[in-house]
């Protein structure tokens, strides 16, 4: 357990695709107010993003320590999603994964973070019909913590419970069912304002530095910014993203963290279901504790993304795919048995010639010498460099197609891949890129994860317009 309640690590994962027009008829006047949401892509979920933010920071979290996955949209609904973030991750079987589901299960994630007692990602890949009004303010993102006090320390915390029927889904529904937000908002500022001032008085402060405000309500979060003198810099963040549900207040603290200098305070408050409100210190380690990069550079480095590519990705428009069969399911026997290939992309290194073997084997690939003179070697965090590239015209996914590639890593070894995050004819042999965990596809439900290969942040083109509206 750490020596003071508070944050060591964090870091936050915006997908790199925003959407700031739902028309499908480009003729039709733009829907006004100049919003965009984060988008996931077409092979993220809340698991690939929450190991996307937690690879940053969460490598040395110890045995005895729980490892949190919250989100409203597990891709599983009894099996722990967690359980494959804990595997991606590498982390020590003593770690206990546990799905913290609900719309205040980011809030709650948080509490139990700076309690000392877990490692979290907070992750929502969020949905609307198309056409809702709310359609541009919901969006998608990731945000991990870890215990301890290098970040920020706690100085107080108070909650609220207050049973509410604002947003809420059954069993086998897609899209959340809202209320009107005019009902909800007032009971939401109540309980916001009563818990904020409760966490002030309890920290011993009339005021502080920054006010940092995340509500499932617009209506609520506007007033809550206002009554607490909030400058609105989280506002300006939720304008670009959208509410990214669970991962919303995470999402918000690590984009204040980003800016803030040490000494100074945050209130963070999540109203939502009630209310739950955080009065933080920022720590002397605060720049030092940021995993990857800001959420203002990940914000300019997205890429816009067409609204009936979008369509397409969530399964909201039904188009005809190949003429192909679906791609097979994965057995649970390999895919236990080749966990360290499958989920932390480790490779063998021979004993005799020391290159590396990929996908790992008791026989090395190069100098042909057998037995157990291998050793382990992951790959996830290396850089790879193209060799060679093709384009796959009949893939199943939803796209028209997808560039697969072979690359060589630094330090030993090679891979076979698909590309991700990148236009199939914008890869080029030479092009660095980097792994990340992503769901390949889909079959008898079930998801088969594994790494592909996006370009390297000195080879990706930031700002890059994909809008083909397709």
């Amino acid at each position: 357990m750490p020596d003071q309640p508070g944050i060591d690590a964090y870091a936050a994962y915006l997908p790199a695709y925003a959407l700031d027009d739902t028309r499908l008829d480009p003729t039709a006047p733009a829907r006004a107010g100049g919003r965009a949401r984060s988008v996931a892509g077409y092979d993220e979920d809340a698991v690939t993003m929450a190991v996307e933010a937690l690879r940053h920071v969460a490598a040395d979290t110890p045995a005895g320590r729980h490892l949190l996955l919250a989100t409203t949209s597990a891709p599983y609904e009894t099996k722990t999603s967690a359980g494959v973030v804990h595997e991606a991750l590498g982390l020590d079987p003593g770690v206990t994964a546990l799905d913290l589901r609900g719309h205040r299960a980011g809030a709650s994630a948080l509490d139990l973070v700076l309690r000392g007692v877990a490692t979290a990602a907070l992750a929502d890949v969020r949905t609307t019909r198309p056409g809702a009004p709310d359609e541009l303010a919901q969006g998608d993102a990731a945000a991990a913590f870890v215990g301890g006090g290098q970040a920020a320390v706690l100085l107080a915390r108070a909650g609220h419970t207050t049973e509410l029927l604002d947003r809420w889904r059954l069993p086998g529904e897609r899209h959340d069912r809202v209320w009107d937000e005019r009902f909800t908002a007032e009971i939401l500022v109540a309980a916001g304002l009563d818990t904020a001032r409760r966490a002030l008085a309890q920290a011993s402060l009339d005021t502080v530095d920054q006010v940092v405000v995340s509500s499932s309500n617009p209506r609520a979060a506007a007033a809550l910014r206002k009554a607490l003198g909030g400058t609105g810099q989280d506002a300006t963040v939720e304008r670009a993203t959208g509410f990214t549900g669970v991962a919303h207040p995470g999402l918000l603290l690590a984009d204040a963290l980003d800016e803030a200098e040490p000494g100074q305070t945050i209130l963070l408050l999540s109203a939502t279901e009630g209310a739950d409100a955080f009065v933080l210190r920022v720590g002397d380690g605060v720049r030092a504790a940021r995993g990857g990069p800001t959420v203002r550079a990940q914000l300019a480095a997205r890429q816009r993304l067409g609204y009936g590519r979008y369509l397409r990705w969530r399964g909201l428009l039904d188009v005809q795919g190949p003429a192909r069969p679906a791609a097979p399911a994965p057995a649970a026997p390999p895919m236990h048995r080749r966990a360290g290939w499958k989920y932390r992309l480790e490779g063998s290194r021979c004993d005799a010639c020391g290159r590396v073997t990929t996908p790992p084997g008791r026989v090395c690939a190069s100098c042909g010498t057998a037995g157990s003179g291998t050793a382990p070697v992951s790959l996830r965090d290396r850089t790879a460099r193209v060799v060679s590239v093709t384009r796959d015209h009949l893939t199943t996914m939803p796209e028209p197609e997808v560039a697969i590639v072979v690359a060589d890593v630094d330090g030993g070894g090679r891979l076979s891949a698909y590309a991700t995050d990148v236009a199939p004819g914008d890869v080029a042999v030479g092009m660095a890129m980097d792994p990340t965990f992503r769901r390949l596809w889909t079959t008898d439900s079930i998801h088969n994860y594994f790494w592909k290969l996006r370009p390297a942040p000195a080879d990706a083109a930031p700002g890059k317009d994909t809008a083909d509206g397709q």
